[in-house]
């Protein structure tokens, strides 16, 4: 907690919507260290400073969510909203 970083663990991807980063789609957390997502309003989503490719140097924080580029977002849409069963995101070191 206050760390900004997102908590290691599973997640069940959840319904999507739209909010201040535009697509979100909201997460809960599957595991004790993430276990309070949902409450916290712990989602994935877009930000445009994420890049499209690997780095080498540090991009920039969400405050616990965790981020892709827009361009992956618009990947990853079609696949979690058509999938006939839960989709998980498991977040490891």
């Amino acid at each position: 907690m206050g760390c900004g970083c997102t908590s290691l663990g599973k997640y069940r991807i959840g319904n999507s919507y739209y909010g201040k980063f535009g697509l979100a789609f909201k997460l809960y957390g599957l595991d004790k260290t993430n276990s309070n997502a949902f409450n916290r309003f712990i989602v994935l989503h877009a930000h445009d400073c994420m890049p499209d490719t690997e780095v080498a140097d540090e991009v920039c924080q969400s405050n616990g969510c965790p981020m892709v580029s827009p361009h992956f977002l618009k990947k990853l849409e079609p696949i979690i909203k058509s999938a006939k069963r839960p989709v998980l995101l498991w977040i490891f070191e």
